[in-house]
């Protein structure tokens, strides 16, 4: 009757998209599989000394539980194994398998999938070890508890269906077939995130208990829908790869190509910096390429021709030396490679425009010690401004300690700090604007002249800021700055076990300075 059962549900599952558990028939019978010279490795179920090759055979025959054997020929040892897995070398050795007639081959324990995670590994080994504490039990036979599941799965009640699945794999938790179709049930469930994550993990353990390239394909062919259901796009197209490498389902096929065409590997967007010295276009792809030995330029054009210089950094290729103000079509080439084993799907052109350079200006960062005894100017280097606004602070000594405690010394200060520094710490002591002749997207430097603008000086540390006249930005955002100190003293401070030994020399001509007065202040200023 269980069997006539079985059958009838069988039938059911085949209209719904459900593949039923293997029914052996009678005179079925285990045969042995040979391999000379060779070993399956580990899965060791017991071990039978001082016997033949024929005699090891026959009970890894009659043993249910022998899935496979080696035998040594010279020691007569016969290790039986309760599983297998990938076949190895070894001289004098002979490995075989059990093979059931009639029966899809047997392909032995399913190889670990590089595109899961351990993490992911880990919580569906964790969800199928509590299973008897999340599934409901059930006081109804195996049969009638799977019939009901196949019912409710083609009535479109896939979360009762779901339960009923786990249900019967409280009965029965080794079946490949049940946790497929547990996994095939939670796909189905709409916004619901914790059947969803059921579903996940249930195809995760049925492809771990499959020993058929049927069963295998099927179960990854699940979970590869089960992790798109999840949003992981790049493992569900590798679980269909996987699972087509098996088995060319044509289905299976459709379901793949469909997802490549919208999270495979392909071009996510394009970006222009056209504030450098030279412009540079990036292309962003979805998937990393290839970090090394791989040489991008076959499949990049820019109008027509090899670009003059390319950078490609994780998901990001990008062409350079491109002049301001023109307009450049690039093209990528079909086939382009990543590192995900995808190619680019078809042939790409991207119309770029490079635009002028933003108004701005920097300091060059030099000069952080100024000789008063020539004349100096600091340089500031500017892009399409004709004008820019400056302001000039004055730090007293006493404020130094607390400026640097507050890691505010040297670092570049936006106009809202910039004002706190003339509130807390110094004083403003000179501000306004220098014209400037510019050269349109090129560098131009003018010398700010610190000995016109503040001929008497006090002694201190100055900060000085900038920006352009045209600049609207916010008080919070960084103005170009630049810490000077104009003195004839060039200070070198060398710490050892025996204190704090300091150099004066005159910067004018390098050499030591007498009756120089130090000052030292602690962080507390004193």
């Amino acid at each position: 009757m269980l069997t006539r059962l079985k059958y009838a549900f069988a039938a059911c599952a085949l209209m719904a998209g459900f593949q039923s558990p293997p029914v052996l028939a009678a005179d079925q019978s285990r045969s042995v599989e040979l391999s000379q010279d060779s070993d399956y490795a580990g899965f060791d179920l017991r071990t039978v000394q001082n016997i033949t090759q024929d005699q090891c055979q026959a009970t890894c025959v009659d043993d249910k539980a022998c899935r496979a054997f080696t035998y040594n020929i010279k020691a007569r040892w016969c290790f039986l194994k309760s599983d297998f897995n990938t076949l190895n070398s070894f001289a004098g050795a002979v490995a075989g398998k059990i093979v059931i007639k009639d029966a899809q081959p047997d392909l032995g324990l399913a190889p670990k999938l590089a595109f899961i995670s351990d993490d992911l590994r880990q919580q569906a080994k964790q969800f199928g070890d509590n299973l008897i504490n999340t599934a409901t039990p059930s006081e109804l036979g195996l049969s009638t508890i799977i019939g009901r599941a196949y019912r409710d799965y083609t009535a479109g009640s896939g979360d009762y269906a779901l339960e009923g699945f786990l249900s019967a794999l409280l009965i029965n938790p080794d079946d490949a077939s049940l946790w497929i179709d547990a996994a095939r049930a939670g796909n189905t469930v709409k916004n619901n995130r914790e059947a969803a994550n059921k579903g996940l993990y249930a195809a995760l353990l049925g492809y771990d208990r499959t020993r058929t390239a049927k069963g295998r394909a099927d179960a990854l062919a699940v979970l590869a829908k089960a992790l798109e259901r999840n949003e992981n796009y790049r493992a569900a197209l590798s679980a269909y790869k996987a699972s087509l490498d098996l088995v060319a389902d044509k289905t299976v096929r459709a379901a793949y190509l469909a997802l490549k065409a919208t999270k495979g590997f392909r071009i996510t967007g394009n970006t222009v910096d056209a504030d450098g010295i030279t412009a540079r276009a990036c292309v962003q792809f979805s998937d990393p390429l290839i970090a090394r030995g791989m040489d991008y330029t076959p499949y990049v054009t820019v109008d027509g021709k090899p670009p003059a210089a390319m950078e490609v950094k994780n998901n990001q290729l990008c062409v350079e030396g491109l002049e301001h103000g023109k307009r450049y079509l690039v093209a990528l080439r079909e086939g382009l490679p990543s590192s995900v084993d995808e190619p680019l799907a078809a042939k790409t052109d991207i119309d770029i425009y490079i635009r002028d350079r933003s108004p701005s200006v920097h300091f060059t960062g030099d000069n952080f010690v100024l000789p008063s005894s020539a004349r100096h100017g600091i340089p500031l280097v500017s892009v399409n401004t004709d004008r820019a606004n400056l302001k000039l602070y004055r730090i007293g000594d006493r404020a130094i300690a607390p400026l640097m405690s507050n890691s505010q010394f040297l670092s570049q200060l936006s106009g809202y700090s910039a004002s706190r520094i003339e509130e807390d710490n110094g004083e403003l002591v000179w501000q306004g604007s220098i014209d400037i002749a510019t050269t349109l997207n090129h560098d131009v430097t003018t010398s700010f002249p610190v000995d016109e603008v503040i001929p008497e000086r006090k002694p201190g540390i100055y900060v000085l800021t900038a920006n352009p006249a045209s600049d609207k930005s916010d008080e919070w955002n960084d103005r170009a700055t630049q810490w000077f100190v104009v003195s004839d003293i060039g200070l070198s401070t060398f710490a050892g076990t025996d204190g704090l030994t300091v150099f004066a020399r005159a910067l004018s001509s390098a050499k030591p300075m007498a009756g120089i007065q130090l000052k030292l202040l602690a962080k507390n200023t004193e």
